[in-house]
C-alpha cells in the first residue's frame, strides 16, 4: 500500500523549517512531491540559539512562537497541493541530546492542528531512548532505501548537519552512529567571531591551513575511540575553542575543524573496502570540505547526483519514519543506535 506523507524537519544549524510531501511504501521506495524551506524568523532563531547556548528554557512563550512558524510552514505546503495526506511527521527542534544521561529533548506543541485530518507522528527519539538507544541516528532506514533504489550495495551516507553522522551499508548490513562535529561548532563559532552565520561555499576556510595542535588536542577526544553506534549532543566539542590563541586565524581554525570530519570517518571504516561515499546535510555545500573528503576517499557524490534534493532528505525522512509508525515496520536498529531490540519510531501527537 501505497502512502502520502507530509514530513517535517528542523535541524540544529537553527536556519528554519523543512517540509516535505512523499509518496512511500514505507520499506522499498520514496519519491518526493514537494519540497519546501519556510525561514525561521529572526527573533525566534536568536531566542532558540539562546537556549541551545545556555542550556535551559526560561521563555513561556517560545513553543508557542514556534509552532506558530511551523503551522505556517506545513499549511502552506497543505494549501498549494492537491494530495489526500495520510500522515504527518514532525520531529520538532532539538534543543538537548546528551546520549550520556539518555535524554533528548524537541520542542513541539503537540496540540497544534493543520489544514488536514491526517494522524501527526512525533516524537521519534523517545522510543529508541526508552528501548537502550542513544536516540540518534534515526535515518539509517531511508539512506538505506536509497542505496537499494540505486543499486549501491556498499556505501556510506555522510550527513553533516549540526553534527556529523554515517550510515554504513555493506549488502544487507547497517551500522550507524555519530562521528564528530558538523557545521553547529563551526556555523557558532563564526557568529561569534566574524558576525556571519556560516562558511559560505566553504569560501573563507579556502585558503585556510591546519593547525596542527587544535587538530591534535581534539583529535585526542575519547569520543573518537568509541565504536559504532554511539551519539552526540551539537555542543560536545565546543570547548575546544575556548581561550584559543590570538594568533589563531578564522579561515585556519575552520580548515582545521572541517579536516577532522572525514578523518574520523575514515578511522571507523574497514580499511579493504571501497565504499561509494554519499555526502548530505548542509556540508555537502561547503567546497573546502567536500575536498578534504576527495582527498582522502576515492569515490565521493553528494546526494543530490542521485536525483535528490539534498536540502530535504531529513523532512522525507520524518515522512517516512511516520509511515512506517502506521505500518508498526522497525525504523531503528540494534547496529544503529545501540538499542535492545529493532523497533519502530513516533507516538501519536
Amino acid at each position: 500500500m501505497d502512502y502520502i506523507a507530509l514530513g517535517c524537519m528542523t535541524g540544529t544549524s537553527l536556519d528554519g523549517i523543512d517540509c516535505s510531501l512523499v509518496k512511500t511504501d514505507g520499506a522499498t521506495y520514496l519519491n518526493d512531491i514537494a519540497n519546501e524551506f519556510t525561514p525561521y524568523s529572526k527573533n525566534l532563531r536568536d531566542r532558540l540559539s539562546n537556549v541551545l547556548v545556555h542550556n535551559y528554557l526560561t521563555d513561556p512563550s517560545l513553543l508557542k512562537s514556534l509552532s506558530d512558524e511551523y503551522k505556517v510552514a506545513i499549511n502552506n505546503l497543505i494549501n498549494k497541493h492537491d494530495e489526500k495526506i495520510d500522515v504527518i511527521g514532525i520531529h520538532g527542534q532539538t534543543v538537548l541530546h546528551d546520549p550520556s544521561l539518555k535524554l533528548s529533548l524537541q520542542l513541539y506543541d503537540k496540540s497544534s492542528l493543520y489544514n488536514t485530518h491526517a494522524p501527526i507522528i512525533c516524537n521519534f527519539r523517545k522510543n529508541d531512548i526508552l528501548n537502550g538507544g542513544s536516540g540518534a541516528p534515526i535515518l539509517p532506514v531511508y539512506h538505506q532505501i536509497i542505496s537499494q533504489q540505486n543499486n549501491m550495495s556498499q556505501s556510506i551516507f555522510v550527513n553533516i548537519g549540526g553534527v556529523s553522522n554515517i550510515t554504513l551499508i555493506d549488502e544487507d548490513d547497517l551500522m550507524a552512529g555519530d562521528t564528530s562535529f558538523g557545521n553547529a561548532i563551526i556555523d557558532d563559532y563564526m557568529l561569534k567571531n566574524c558576525k556571519i552565520d556560516f562558511d559560505l561555499n566553504g569560501d573563507m576556510s579556502r585558503n585556510g591551513k591546519k593547525i596542527d595542535s587544535l587538530y591534535n588536542h581534539i583529535k585526542n577526544d575519547l569520543f573518537f575511540n568509541e565504536k559504532l553506534p554511539k551519539s552526540l549532543d551539537r555542543n560536545y566539542f565546543h570547548h575546544y575553542l575556548n581561550n584559543l590563541s590570538k594568533t589563531f586565524e578564522a579561515r585556519d581554525i575552520i580548515f582545521t575543524l572541517l579536516s577532522i570530519i572525514p578523518e574520523t570517518i575514515k578511522k571507523i571504516i574497514p580499511s579493504h573496502k571501497n565504499y561509494h561515499i554519499v555526502l548530505s546535510g548542509g556540508g555537502r555545500k561547503n567546497r573546502t570540505l567536500v575536498g578534504l573528503f576527495k582527498k582522502i576517499f576515492s569515490n565521493v557524490s553528494l546526494i543530490d547526483d542521485f536525483q535528490l534534493d539534498g536540502d530535504f532528505i531529513e523532512s522525507q525522512g520524518m515522512g517516512l519514519l511516520a509511515t512506517r509508525y502506521l505500518k508498526k515496520m522497525p525504523s531503528t536498529y540494534v547496529n544503529t543506535t545501540g538499542l535492545k531490540k529493532n523497533i519502530y519510531l513516533g507516538e501519536k501527537c
